[in-house]
């Protein structure tokens, strides 16, 4: 194993830097963020953003013993842990849809009872539905209504509270812990402890309180930053799309819902990610000599696996901040806690503050 060097860091040295002088500069410069898009399917804004020069100082984060081979293989195992969680959801939730549902006709919304499997009655027609798509891949959200007298409709809705709660509990166990037990894997492959591989915590203000405070003062220029990218894709002739994540945050109603909302959003999203990205990734890639190459694949790759063309801009520049981050305390413990300050602030706007966060 090889050793790290760890170099004693201090407030004067974080606070003395380009990165932080223009988010300054740029908190205290007034300036109108503008109304959302009317064009489209406008985003809520949900990641952190910004857009500034990054300083480097010399590294203090560790480095690691393993190579970008075994970090593929780790991420083709991940992969599988995915469309195994997939398969293993649609086998035992089959869909379901019982009671009285709000289902959408294009801009029609209509109040449907389903009865059992097949049937559902409504005040203008009764008749058979199902859900679209083939099993056991079926589409949760889309059903067609086949009444008994006219042509068959194709409808959407939410989906049930129940495979809302089997989505989640899936997220949580085959995404989520699936990356953090093959990440443990990777460790105990090569005989490294946790805090070796990821870093220590050398100063508690710098890599525990500063980071908060970024993740918190970044939702203002993160909703700015969203904006200009969905104006792009409208100029360009697209249409920007909700990211899921963002969606079902914004539909969760239940208590055990939210809770299980909460545990993946902001708690287990950051700490998975930034182990993943920030502590796997980027230092295999580091550690042959490719700074520049290893900031932009581990960046790049972290936005695109958001699901979201919108977010591609903002979210690779926030891996690049959140690798300065890394960087410049030497604890993957900072990025961690930035990443979740964040994503804290924006699920409680999205549940307490919806006019705002849409």
């Amino acid at each position: 194993m090889r050793g790290y060097v760890v170099l004693k860091s201090n407030w004067t040295q974080l606070i003395d830097s380009p990165l932080v002088v223009a988010l300054i500069g740029f908190a205290h410069e007034p300036r109108s963020v503008g109304s959302r898009p009317t064009h489209g399917n406008a985003e809520r804004p949900f990641f952190i953003v910004t857009n500034v020069r990054i300083s480097y100082r010399p590294r203090m984060t560790p480095r690691v013993p393993w190579n970008p081979f075994e970090v593929m293989q780790l991420l083709l195992a991940w992969i599988f842990a995915l469309m195994l969680g997939q398969l293993a959801f649609n086998l035992l939730l089959p869909p379901k849809i019982e009671g009285q549902q709000t289902v959408k006709d294009g801009n029609q919304t209509l109040t449907v009872e389903f009865l059992d499997s097949t049937r559902y009655t409504h005040s203008e027609h009764n008749g058979t539905y199902q859900f679209q798509g083939e099993a056991p891949t079926l589409n949760r959200h889309a059903l067609t209504l086949s009444p008994e007298e006219g042509p068959e409709i194709s409808v959407t809705f939410p989906g049930t509270l129940r495979d809302r709660i089997g989505l989640l509990a899936t997220n949580i166990v085959f995404v989520q812990f699936s990356a953090l037990g093959l990440i443990a894997f990777l460790l105990r492959y090569h005989k490294i402890s946790w805090s070796a591989a990821f870093g220590r915590i050398n100063d508690r203000p710098l890599t525990l309180g500063l980071p908060i405070l970024f993740g918190i003062g970044f939702v203002v220029p993160a909703l700015g930053l969203h904006l200009v990218s969905q104006q792009l894709i409208i100029a360009l002739g697209g249409q920007p799309t909700s990211q899921e994540a963002v969606e079902m945050v914004a539909r969760a109603s239940a208590p055990p819902e939210l809770a299980l909302q909460a545990l993946s959003v902001v708690v287990m999203a950051p700490i998975c990610e930034e182990l993943l990205f920030r502590g796997v990734i980027y230092p295999s890639l580091r550690d042959l000599g490719h700074r520049r190459l290893a900031i932009a694949a581990s960046s790049l790759l972290f936005a695109a696996i958001h699901g979201s063309l919108a977010l591609i801009l903002p979210l690779t520049v926030l891996a690049v901040i959140l690798v300065w981050l890394y960087e410049k305390t030497g604890s993957i413990v900072a990025p961690v806690l930035m990443h979740s300050a964040f994503n804290a602030v924006n699920f409680a706007m999205i549940k307490l503050l919806p006019q705002i966060a849409q």
